[in-house]
């Protein structure tokens, strides 16, 4: 008899419930998130209330929790909503469980990325997280979001990850916490969908320290005198190639956000104000730089007159 032909509620279905989520990242997410997922309420709050909050229990204990003490039908809710979860995407039953390939975790995250209107296919080149990391996506073949999720859910069979930025990124959207997500990909909160004035400011936001400064000094953001310091010393030539870098980034950016790009381009050409075309990322400094950065590639002809870089370094 396979572990799905047990009875529904017995001790038997909680230790394969235990055991399915005991390698899995949605353990530390919220069940009242889980359960909105699969369309069910879970009676408490708090960040606290997790998968792994209760998989440390036997099911005999499981009963004696303070909430669910004389409440069978808690118990019987928390195992609804948490083998609901891991049936999302599993059509194939037995298979799926057998083989134990972490898909059944993969329907929750296409389903938040539906209803946030993110496209699975957005380059993982365009996102934001730490160098290792990035160097990590690339060296694995990782070229997609989804194929982003995908790693990120390997991890727990034993692929290394440098650093907890991919498992802030899938916790993020599991939890559908747009701060966090924001801090990932060109996400604008309370709205759905990705955007340019994002995608732009996460591109800065990924820049060295001192390219960053050189595109805020440029913006008129006053630096400090350790800012000021830190510029003067850096490199000329660092600082160019980093720049130009980040403008054939710039133009892959363009390229992907092609419905929005006219507009920011108009902007340029007919002397309006790019600075409320990035007022959404709501921070300035990355506003200023952004601003800058797109300066540099529709209007690069104000660098060129006394040569790029020249006022900061002499020229």
């Amino acid at each position: 008899m396979g572990e799905k032909n047990i009875e529904k509620y017995s001790a038997e279905e909680w230790d394969y419930i235990r055991r399915r989520y005991s390698s899995s990242i949605l353990s530390e997410t919220e069940i009242g998130k889980l359960g909105q997922n699969v369309g069910i309420s879970w009676p408490f709050k708090g960040r606290g209330e997790t998968p792994a909050k209760y998989t440390d229990y036997d099911f005999e204990e499981l009963k004696t929790v303070p909430g669910f003490i004389g409440k069978v039908s808690r118990v019987k809710v928390l195992m609804d909503i948490l083998r609901e979860t891991l049936a999302f995407d599993s059509p194939f039953g037995d298979l799926v469980a057998s083989l134990e390939i972490g898909s059944l975790e993969d329907a929750t995250f296409t389903h938040s990325l539906d209803k946030l209107g993110i496209p699975e296919d957005f380059p993982a080149t365009l996102m934001h997280f730490s160098e290792d990391t990035q160097e990590l996506l690339k060296n694995e073949g990782v070229g997609t979001l989804i194929e982003c999720v995908h790693f990120c859910q390997n991890i727990a069979q034993g692929i290394p990850i440098g650093g907890d930025d991919l498992k802030g990124f899938l916790n993020s959207l599991a939890q559908k916490d747009e701060w966090v997500m924001a801090k990932h990909m060109p996400y604008r909160r309370g709205e759905r969908g990705l955007h340019l004035a994002e995608a732009i400011g996460l591109l800065c936001e990924g820049l060295d320290t001192p390219t960053q400064l050189y595109f805020m000094q440029e913006g008129g953001i006053t630096l400090s005198d350790e800012e000021q310091e830190a510029l003067a010393s850096s490199s000329k030539l660092n600082i160019e190639a980093s720049v130009k870098c980040a403008l054939d980034k710039f133009a892959k950016v363009l390229e992907w956000f092609s419905a929005e790009a006219p507009e920011l381009q108009q902007a340029f050409a007919t002397g309006g104000s790019p600075e409320r075309f990035f007022i959404t990322i709501n921070e300035l400094r990355r506003e200023r730089m952004a601003v800058e950065l797109s300066k540099l590639y529709f209007a690069p002809k104000r660098e060129k007159k006394s040569g790029f870089l020249g006022r900061i370094f002499g020229g």
